[in-house]
C-alpha cells in the first residue's frame, strides 16, 4: 500500500500541498520555541559564588538553597505558552485538513473498495500518505526554525522579557523534539480520518454525494459533546475558583469550547448560515442564492472552512483577553488601594536611601511614608523549601498609605522575631496569625518567626512582611515610597510633589503624584503585555492565516466540475466569482460569530475570579488586534477564493467535467 499512499500524494497534490505547508510551518514554530527554550536553560551561572542558605522542611530533610540567581521563569513560561498554543493549532488544523481530504476522496476510497481493497489496507493507504506527507515537512519545518532560531531570538532579547540577553544555543535536540511532535501530530491527525475512510463501502461511496454522506458521525458527535460538558463545566467553576485557578480554567475551558464548536459544526452550522445568508438572498438573488444553497447542503466543507477562523479567533481571542484583563484588574486595584497622593523614586534607578526617607518623614506635610524594601527569602514547608519574595517594611505605616484590611492580628510595628503574611500567602500555605514561619536569609541566618498579621492588601502587600532587625543589611534599598499628606496638604499634591523634589534634589529623586505616576506606570506595562501577546499569539495567527488559505485551495481544487457545470447551464463568470465572495464571507462571518461567543464566556467566566476594592473587574479586550485578525482571515479568504475560482473559470466547461479530478 506504500506505492500506493505515494502514488496518491502525487496525483492529488493539491489536496496534501495544504497538508504539508501546514505541517512543516507547525513544526517551525514548535522548533524555534523549543530553541528559544534550550536558549534560556543554556544560561550559564554567575561566575561569583552565590550566598545560600539551608532549611529544614517539615519531613527533616535539610534543603540548600542559592540566592541571587537569574529568574528566568517569566520568558520561559511565555515561550511554554507560545508553543502549547502553536501545538494545538497545529493539531486541530492537521486534524481538520486530514479529515477534509479524506472526505473529498469518498468516491476514491469506495473504488479501492470496489477492486477488492479490504478495510485495513485503505487504513493503512491513509495512514502511508501521512507518513508520506509528513516527513518532507518535518524536515522543511526542522530547517526552517534552524534558519530562523538566530533572528527570533535577536528580536526576542529587543523586547527585554529576558532578564539577560540570549544566544543560541545546540539545536539539535529541539529539532529532534519539533520533527518527533510533527510526525505524531501527523498521525494522531489523520488516525480518526483513517477509521472513517476504513469503514466506507464500495456502493455507498459511488451513489453518494462527495461531502454531505455522513457528515455528523457518532464518534465526531460524542467527542464533541463531551468537550462541550468539559469546557462549560470548566468556566463555570471558574469564577468562584480564585485568580490563580480561574486562568487555566478560562483558557482551557474556552479551548475545549472552540474545539466542541468545530465538531459539532455540521449539525449547528447549517441553520444558522441559513440566517446568515438570508440578505444575500435578497442583495444578489442569483449568486446569494447558489452561496447559500453551497454553504448549508455541503455541510462537512463548510465545517473544514469554518474550523481555522473560528480557532484561531477563539484561541487568541481568550488568550490576549484573559491576559489583559489580568493586568488591567491589577492596576485597577492597585489604583483603589493606593491611599498616597504621591510616589517617591530614585533618578536613574537604584533605591532611595536613608537621609531622603528621612527627610520625607520629617516633612511637616507628610503624614505617613511606606517604603518596603524588597527581599529574597527561603521558606521551609511542610514538604519543600521555595524561594520567596519579602520585604523590610512597617505594616502600621502600609495600612495608612494604602487601603489595607488586616484579615488577622493587628497590623503594628513588628518586633524580632514576629512577621506579617499577605492574604494570598497565609491561604496558599496555611500559615495563619499564631502559627509560626521559619524562612532563611541568604547568606545569612535562619529565623523562626511568629505571624502577628495577616494582610489583604492586593498586590501592594509583600508575600512576607519582616522587622528591620531580623533582615538587618540584607534588604535592598527601597525602590520607591510612598507618601500620605495630611488633609490640609492633601488638596495641593501637585505643588507638595514639586517641594519636595527641590528639596531633596531632582538629581536624586522624582516626587510624582499618585494618579500621573499611575498612568505612566500603565503605558509601559502596556507595552510590555502587548510583546507577551505578540510573542504568543503572532506565529500562531500567521499560521492560521496560511491555514485557512490551504483549505480553500483543497476545497477548490475538487470543485472544477461544480463550476464548470454551472457555466454551461448560463451562469456568467461575475456572478460565481460573486457565489466564491458570499460563500467565504458567509463562513468567515460565522467563525467569527462563533469565536467571539467564546471569547465572551471564557473572559467572563475569568473576570468573575478577580477582585477590585470599591469595584467590578474591568474586562480588557485587545479589539485592534482581534479586529485586524478577523480582517485578515476575511480578506485572505476572499482573496484565495477569487484567485481559485479564476483557475477554474480558464478551464474549458466539457474538459472540467470529464476530467478525472
Amino acid at each position: 500500500m506504500w506505492r500506493i499512499s505515494v502514488q496518491s500524494v502525487r496525483h492529488y497534490w493539491a489536496l496534501f500541498v495544504g497538508t504539508f505547508v501546514a505541517l512543516a510551518l507547525g513544526v517551525a514554530l514548535i522548533g524555534v520555541s523549543a530553541a528559544a527554550l534550550a536558549a534560556t536553560w543554556s544560561v550559564p551561572a554567575p561566575a561569583a559564588d552565590l550566598p545560600s542558605v539551608t532549611l529544614t522542611d517539615g519531613t527533616g530533610t535539610a534543603r540548600t538553597l542559592s540566592g541571587g540567581t537569574l529568574d528566568m521563569g517569566g520568558v520561559q513560561s511565555v515561550l511554554a505558552m507560545a508553543g502549547v498554543v502553536s501545538a494545538f493549532v497545529t493539531v486541530f488544523v492537521i486534524a481538520g485538513t486530514c479529515a477534509f481530504g479524506i472526505a473529498l476522496r469518498r468516491r476514491d476510497m469506495g473504488l479501492l473498495r470496489l477492486v477488492g481493497a479490504g478495510g485495513p489496507q485503505v487504513r493503512r493507504m491513509v495512514l502511508g500518505e501521512s507518513l508520506a506527507v509528513a516527513v518532507p515537512a518535518a524536515v522543511t519545518g526542522c530547517l526552517a526554525a534552524a534558519v530562523a532560531a538566530p533572528s527570533v531570538l535577536d528580536a526576542l532579547n529587543s523586547t527585554g522579557l529576558s532578564p539577560v540577553e540570549l544566544h543560541p544555543g545546540p539545536v539539535l535536540w529541539p529539532l529532534v523534539f519539533a520533527a518527533g511532535s510533527g510526525l505524531l501530530i501527523a498521525v494522531l491527525g489523520v488516525f480518526a480520518a483513517s477509521k472513517r475512510a476504513a469503514r466506507v463501502r464500495p456502493t455507498e461511496a459511488l451513489r453518494e454525494a462527495d461531502l454531505d454522506a455522513k457528515a455528523m458521525t457518532a464518534g465526531r458527535a460524542v467527542t464533541g459533546a463531551a468537550l462541550l460538558v468539559t469546557g462549560a463545566v470548566m468556566v463555570s467553576i471558574a469564577p468562584g475558583s480564585g485568580a490563580e485557578a480561574a486562568t487555566p480554567l478560562a483558557l482551557f475551558g474556552a479551548m475545549a469550547l472552540a474545539v466542541a464548536a468545530t465538531l459539532l459544526g455540521p449539525a449547528y452550522l447549517p441553520p444558522l448560515l441559513r440566517l446568515l445568508s438570508l440578505p444575500l438572498r435578497w442583495a444578489d438573488p442569483v449568486a446569494g442564492r447558489m452561496a447559500a444553497a453551497s454553504v448549508t447542503t455541503s455541510r462537512r466543507r463548510t465545517a473544514s472552512l469554518v474550523g481555522p477562523v473560528l480557532a484561531i479567533v477563539a484561541i487568541v481571542g481568550v488568550f490576549t483577553t484573559v491576559l489583559s484583563t489580568a493586568g488591567a484588574a491589577t492596576e485597577a486595584d492597585d489604583r483603589a488601594r493606593t491611599a498616597a497622593q504621591l510616589i517617591v523614586e530614585p533618578v536613574g534607578g537604584g533605591g532611595l536611601s536613608a537621609a531622603d526617607l528621612a527627610a520625607l518623614r520629617a516633612d511637616p506635610r507628610v503624614a505617613a511614608v511606606s517604603a518596603p524594601a524588597p527581599l529574597e527569602v527561603a521558606v521551609a514547608g511542610a514538604i519543600e523549601v521555595w524561594k520567596d519574595q519579602a520585604a523590610v517594611a512597617d505594616p502600621a505605616a502600609l495600612a495608612r498609605t494604602h487601603r489595607i484590611t488586616v484579615t488577622e492580628g493587628t497590623a503594628g510595628a513588628l518586633a524580632p522575631g514576629t512577621v506579617a503574611v499577605s492574604k494570598e500567602f497565609a491561604d496558599w500555605y496555611g500559615r495563619h496569625a499564631g502559627t509560626e514561619v521559619t524562612y532563611g536569609l541568604f547568606g545569612g541566618r535562619t529565623v523562626k518567626a511568629k505571624v502577628v498579621a495577616v494582610l489583604d492588601g492586593g498586590s501592594a502587600v509583600p508575600h512576607l512582611l519582616l522587622p528591620a532587625a531580623d533582615a538587618a543589611g540584607a534588604a535592598a534599598a527601597p525602590e520607591r515610597a510612598s507618601v500620605l499628606l495630611d488633609p490640609g496638604a492633601a488638596g495641593s499634591a501637585g505643588a507638595v510633589a514639586a517641594d519636595l523634589t527641590r528639596r531633596l534634589g531632582p538629581d536624586r529623586v522624582e516626587v510624582t503624584e499618585s494618579v500621573r505616576w499611575f498612568d505612566h506606570h500603565s503605558t509601559g506595562q502596556d507595552r510590555l503585555n502587548r510583546l507577551v501577546l505578540l510573542v504568543l499569539t503572532g506565529p500562531a495567527s500567521l499560521y492560521a492565516l496560511i491555514a485557512v488559505a490551504s483549505t480553500l485551495v483543497m476545497s477548490y481544487s475538487r470543485r472544477g466540475r461544480e463550476v464548470a457545470g454551472m457555466r454551461m447551464i448560463g451562469v456568467s463568470a461575475g456572478q460565481l466569482r460573486r457565489t466564491a465572495v458570499w460563500e467565504t464571507l458567509a463562513t468567515t462571518t460565522a467563525g467569527i460569530a462563533i469565536a467571539a461567543a467564546i471569547v465572551t464566556i471564557g473572559a467572563r467566566s475569568y473576570r468573575g475570579a478577580l477582585t477590585v476594592l470599591g469595584g467590578e473587574p474591568p474586562l480588557s479586550v485587545p479589539w485592534a488586534l482581534l479586529a485586524a485578525l478577523a480582517g485578515s482571515c476575511v480578506l485572505v479568504g476572499v482573496v484565495v477564493s477569487l484567485v481559485a475560482t479564476g483557475r477554474l473559470l480558464r478551464q474549458g466547461g466539457v474538459a472540467a467535467i470529464t476530467s478525472r479530478q
